[in-house]
């Protein structure tokens, strides 16, 4: 190889055109938006490809089929973002609600109510079990040992 490859590659590779970036499946179709308040979009939740996908900062959070699960993450990360008192104000599309209206009345259950029940299992996924013992900062000593 000789000693002028790498530079004649290299020139080579910046005059051609940036290849662009090609995104499998369909765009995402937005139906909700988490606004700071500056108006700024720091998420939200759209529809594409059969799935409800849930964007923070330009990044997929969350897939699901349920679009009552993907507004009951978006008014967790609203009560995120405000017990870290940064206020985001919850908009979405009459489409996202009408469907989330329909899982919960395909189980008897109002959308708050529904949205409530949801809300309820994550706390208790998130509670230790019962008897277990709170998980400890561990030191150096410890891992030694």
């Amino acid at each position: 190889m000789s000693r002028q490859s790498k530079a004649r590659r290299d020139a080579r590779r910046k005059k051609e055109p940036d290849r662009p970036i090609r995104r499998l499946g369909q765009p995402i179709q937005p139906h909700a938006q988490l606004a700071d308040a500056q108006g700024a979009a720091v998420g939200g939740a759209g529809w594409r490809d059969g799935q409800w996908l849930t964007v923070v900062g330009g990044q997929v959070v969350a897939r699901t089929d349920s679009a009552a699960l993907t507004l009951a993450v978006l008014r967790h990360l609203v009560a995120l973002r405000e017990a870290a008192g940064q206020p985001v104000t919850l908009t979405f599309s009459p489409s996202l609600e009408a469907m989330a209206t329909r899982e919960a009345a395909a189980l008897g259950l109002t959308l708050e109510e529904y949205l409530q029940q949801l809300e309820d299992e994550r706390l208790s996924r998130d509670e230790a079990p019962p008897g277990a013992e709170p998980m400890a900062a561990s030191t150096d000593a410890d891992r030694l040992n």
